[in-house]
């Protein structure tokens, strides 16, 4: 069994009663209650980023999130032997299920409420507008130039791979859907909304997935903060329900209905709604295989992109027929 480092231990004012190590954590019961120790592998500036986030959160009223326990010298992080650890309470949770509505919508839920306490953040250690924020505009049209390189590149070729023959197959369809989310949005639009994130100093999760949300009883809590930083909100919208559209046969009712459930708590503005119809319409899974393929240097290594198209290929009719329906109703 792997002890706890007891340089680690001493930066805490707490004594530990018993422990446990699993995946890269230590779980510790001690005489102030459950914690987990948790190794992340990020700058501790983001660490002070998140610490300060997690306690405007909490301050406006969204209490679904863990705080960050502080050392015996006030910081939100610990050091041992060169890895970093930040400390958390520790309750006994459950995954939630992506195919059961009433998660679902427990999940968009929270995301709503979270962006709505993650405005006007005043973070120590950084400025919002120093922030890099993603041009959705400018990244469609290099994603659409990928798409048309890595056409360029194959056809010409004597002998293609068996990913290479699939992609010249299907590559039209996806390069129709990324020209039809280009035609939903504006560079005058997403500009509007960068300005507005640097404004009201937005916060956003940046990684908003089946990782990022955990179930005690029947509420559901924020977790994984590691990336979050000051964006457009309405990427984390667009990030979950291009996952749940996936995984539920792009079922446009649920799509119509989740955004519903969101606006019930947080009204999008016209321009977020671009953006939304342009993002669950831009085959984002279509155009990362393409740019990644572009970049490895080895074309006969091909398997691991093969699986990742099968993938995609197999709600392709359902994905195109959501587009449509996402383009006028939307």
């Amino acid at each position: 069994m792997r002890m706890v480092p007891n340089d680690l231990l001493n930066q805490y004012d707490l004594i530990v009663k018993r422990s446990q190590y699993s995946r890269s954590n230590f779980l510790l019961d001690t005489n102030k209650g459950k914690y987990i120790l948790r190794k992340v592998n990020i700058q501790t500036e983001q660490i002070l980023f998140m610490y300060d986030a997690i306690n405007h959160l909490r301050k406006n009223g969204f209490m679904e999130v863990e705080v960050i326990y502080l050392t015996k010298k006030n910081l939100p992080y610990a050091t041992s032997k060169g890895q970093i650890y930040i400390m958390q309470s520790y309750t006994t949770s459950n995954d939630v299920e992506f195919k059961d509505t009433t998660d679902i919508k427990g999940i968009i839920r929270l995301l709503a409420n979270f962006h709505t306490c993650g405005l006007n953040f005043d973070a120590t250690e950084r400025s919002e507008k120093i922030i890099h924020i993603k041009d959705v505009y400018v990244y469609f049209q290099k994603r659409i130039r990928d798409t048309n390189t890595l056409k360029k590149k194959v056809l010409p070729l004597s002998k293609k791979t068996e990913f290479e023959h699939l992609f010249l197959k299907d590559y039209t369809t996806y390069l129709t859907l990324q020209h039809l989310a280009l035609e939903c949005i504006d560079k005058e639009s997403i500009d509007n909304l960068i300005k507005y994130a640097q404004t009201n100093k937005s916060l956003a999760h940046n990684d908003y997935n089946y990782h990022s949300v955990t179930k005690i009883g029947d509420n559901i809590y924020l977790s994984n903060l590691e990336k979050c930083s000051y964006n457009m909100q309405i990427l984390d919208l667009c990030s979950i329900l291009m996952k749940v559209m996936q995984k539920n046969n792009w079922d446009t009712d649920l799509l119509v209905t989740l955004i519903k459930e969101y606006e019930d708590i947080r009204t999008l503005s016209p321009e977020e709604k671009s953006i939304l119809k342009a993002m669950m319409i831009f085959p984002e899974k279509f155009a990362s295989i393409c740019n990644k393929y572009l970049q490895c240097k080895r074309r006969n290594n091909y398997s691991m992109f093969l699986v990742k198209w099968n993938n995609m290929i197999v709600y392709k009719e359902e994905q195109v027929l959501a587009a449509h329906f996402i383009k006028d109703n939307l």
